[in-house]
Formats: C-alpha cells, structure tokens, sequence
C-alpha cells in the first residue's frame, strides 16, 4: 500500500490517497476479505465529498492455492510493455517477501491478467470451489438485499419478510451485514445504521431469526449449566451429557461450547459405545457421532479463521506507523483471539532474543487497553482505575478520596462486573472488587447521611 496524491474528478480539488495494489492471503489474510467485497481504493474528496473507486493495476496472490492473478484496469491505458514492467514489479515485491522454500515455479510464470475486476473475483471464488451456479444464486440474493433496502415503510418490510422467508437464510443475512459494512466503511454512517436497524428487524420478523433466538436461549441455558458443574465437570460426566441428551441440538450446543474435552479419548468411547449398542440404538449414536464431527470442524474452522485474521491484524499494527490510530481502525477485529496470539507472539519475541519486537508488542497490547478504558462508560472507567492500584488500601484510599462519584450506577455496574470476573475463575479480582463495592457502599451511605 502506499500513498499518492490524486485530483478529485469532480471538483479537482488535490488529496492524499491510499492505494493498495498487493492482496497477498499469505501474509495478509484479511486481504481476501478486502479484495471480494471491494472494500479498496475507495477515494474520498474532503471537499466535495465525492467517492469513487480509483483505477490501479492489481495482483492477488494465495499461496496456499497456488494462485496468481492480475488485473489493469482498461481505461488506464496502459501499453503491453507497461503493463508487463509495473505487474513484474508487483510480483517481484510478493516474492523477494517470501522465504527462499516457499518461492515455487508458478510466481515465475507471467500472472494471468483479467479483463474485469468481476472476472478476476470469479476466478479467486472458483479456486475455492465456487461454482457459477453458485454465484448465481448469490446474486439474486444480493438482489434480495437490495430490495429489502428500497423498502419505505415497516409493514412494507413485514410483508416483504413473509413473502421471502424461505429465502432468507444465512447467505442472505451474511450479504445483508456485508452491505452494511461497506456503506460504513465508505464513511456513509447514518445509512449504515438505518440499514443495521432494518437488519436487525428482518432478523427479528423471518423464521431462521426466530429460530437463531431459540438456538441463542439453548446454548446459554446450557452454559451456566456447564458453569455451575464447575470442578465436577469431567470428561466422563461430559460424554455422558452429550450421549444422553433428549435431542440432538442439545448435544451439538454442548459440544461447541466445550471442544476442548471432545478429544480422542471422547470419539474412542462414543465409538466403543456404537459397537456395544444395541440396533434400536446404534443408528442414533453413529448419526450423533456424524453430526459431533461436523461441529467439532466448523468451530475448529472457526478458531483457525480467527487466529489466521488475528496473526494478520497484528502484522499490520507492527507495520504501523502510527499504532493508535491503526488500532482505532480496526477495533471491531480486536477481541480474545487477537489478544491470545499477541500474547503468543510477545512470548515467542522475548524467548528469541527479539526484544525489539516484543517491546513494540507490549506497546500494541497498552493501547489497546487505554483505548478500550477511553471508551467504556464512566462508571466503568472508574472501577478500572480503582482497580488498577497496586494495593488494595490504595484502592480503598481512593474511593474515600472519589466519593463523589460513588453513583448508584457505579455500584450496580460494580455487582454486575464482580459477577462476571467470579463466573469466570478469577476469584482475585472478584474478591478485590467485591471489598471496594462495599467501601463504596459504604462511603455512599456516609455520604446520604451528612447531607
């Protein structure tokens, strides 16, 4: 990516402008993200306000397919000899970045050059084996978005809704959510909300919406059933749960929400337990053991996609100029996956001797936590300050000193995260936190008293 200065077409008012010509899935793996949905090399005036797509030769590389595409774009009028040089230059910057082993016999073959940038999409879809038929049919469900999002009223949607329910299922949402991303990304928030908000409604309204919520009530009910077992979860009372569960989904939803003790000892039993198994009997176990090994891949696919966009991610944070602003950029990609190989990475840094990497890591994960405290509510901010003192009569101190704004916010905000750290095994920090909300409590009754 770099950085060029373009003339706005319409008002001609001069402006900097990114441009990002390399989409390389190896290094990169949100790249691919960008790259399909078109989210790039969107030029914005700042005086106008007029966006448009800026026109750029273009190479997509994804190692693990083998693939080398390009794109230039016609109306950049480029001789053959040009185009050949500027795609030669491309190709060479994605090899000289990649280690001498990796560096096979199909980057040295001039890259296939598409005519349309549609064309070349087509193609990277293919690779992943998507067929035309199937492309089709995304398209009319983008048809079916646009539509939605021409609707003027709530019952036109309803009745709009009823019509396509059998139609409206994940692909649809998926499309949906994308649109939104790129009427936000493209700087259009107030049309990003509207479209969220219509969203959120046709989710409400359609059957697959209906279903997700009973689906999200299962696995939540679920969970603090799994929480509440605590130390008398073990592996064996867990496959008795699953095989003994009333329906399937039952069974499925504890699988999800505990992959780490579906393991080979588990499949060893369940098996075992299919050859013992009566006829009446056996049939709904080996569909069982069929339906776990679906799940058990596609949270697997999940982790994997997550870690692969989170290795990504922090890649670019570590080319960053500025880290802040980057972070701020992409603060919806940063959750605990990202955390975890950050984490991962710092430790692998220090144990390497790479000290100089592991102390611009340190400075990723601050900022982090300082953006994140910015822009959590005030009452929040505040029990993160108090907890952030190094003894607990500094703690204490504090709340004296702070009384004023001890609010009756502050201490439910104060239970409700007490709960939550005790929910989740740190018991130090619930039992810290649960002695400044008494002193708290405390200090706000004092406080009622000498008014």
């Amino acid at each position: 990516m770099f950085t060029t200065t373009v003339n706005c077409p319409q008002c001609r008012t001069p402006f900097s402008a990114k441009i990002e010509q390399i989409f390389d899935v190896g290094r990169d793996p949100s790249a691919k993200s960008r790259f399909l949905r078109g989210s790039f090399n969107i030029i914005a005036c700042p005086r106008c306000g007029f966006q448009s797509m800026m026109a750029a030769p273009i190479l997509y590389h994804d190692p693990a397919k083998e693939l080398l595409l390009s794109y230039v774009p016609m109306e950049l009028g480029l001789k053959a000899e040009d185009q050949e040089r500027v795609l030669g230059t491309l190709t060479r910057a994605i090899v000289n970045g990649l280690p001498p082993e990796q560096r096979k016999g199909y980057l040295l073959k001039p890259a296939p050059t598409f005519m349309t940038l549609q064309s070349m999409v087509e193609r990277v879809l293919e690779a992943d084996g998507v067929t035309k038929e199937m492309l089709a049919a995304q398209r009319a469900k983008v048809a079916l978005v646009e539509k939605f999002l021409a609707t003027q009223s709530e019952d036109e949607l309803a009745a709009l809704v009823k019509e396509h329910d059998a139609d409206l299922d994940y692909t649809f949402f998926e499309l949906f959510t994308a649109a939104v991303q790129s009427a936000a990304e493209q700087g259009d928030r107030a049309n990003a909300e509207k479209m969220l908000t219509m969203r959120n409604k046709v989710v409400e309204l359609s059957s697959l919406g209906k279903k997700s919520n009973e689906q999200a009530q299962m696995f939540e009910a679920l969970a603090e059933e799994l929480n509440q077992l605590g130390d008398k979860l073990t592996p064996d009372s867990f496959f008795d749960m699953v095989v003994k569960a009333d329906v399937p989904e039952r069974a499925i939803a504890l699988v999800t929400l505990a992959r780490p003790l579906v393991d080979y000892n588990f499949f060893m039993k369940l098996t075992q337990l299919i050859n013992k198994a009566p006829d009446s009997d056996r049939k709904r176990l080996q569909e069982l053991r069929e339906g776990i090994l679906d799940a058990v891949g596609k949270v697997d696919q999940v982790a994997q996609a997550q870690v692969q966009q989170a290795a990504g991610l922090l890649q670019t944070l570590l080319e960053a100029p500025d880290i802040k602003k980057t972070i701020k950029e992409n603060l919806p990609l940063i959750d605990n996956s990202f955390m975890a190989v950050l984490n991962q990475n710092y430790e692998s840094a220090k144990k390497a001797g790479r000290n100089d990497i592991a102390d611009k890591m340190q400075k990723i994960g601050d900022t982090v936590l300082e953006i994140i405290r910015e822009a959590a509510p005030p009452e929040v901010r505040l029990i993160n300050e108090l907890l952030n003192f190094e003894t607990e009569d500094e703690s204490l101190a504090e709340v004296k000193r702070r009384a004023a704004e001890i609010t009756p916010q502050v201490v439910e905000a104060m239970k409700a995260i007490e709960a939550e750290v005790q929910a989740g095994g740190r018991a130090e920090v619930a039992d810290r936190l649960g002695k400044i909300r008494a002193a708290a409590e405390r200090q706000a009754m004092m406080s009622k008293w000498t008014m």
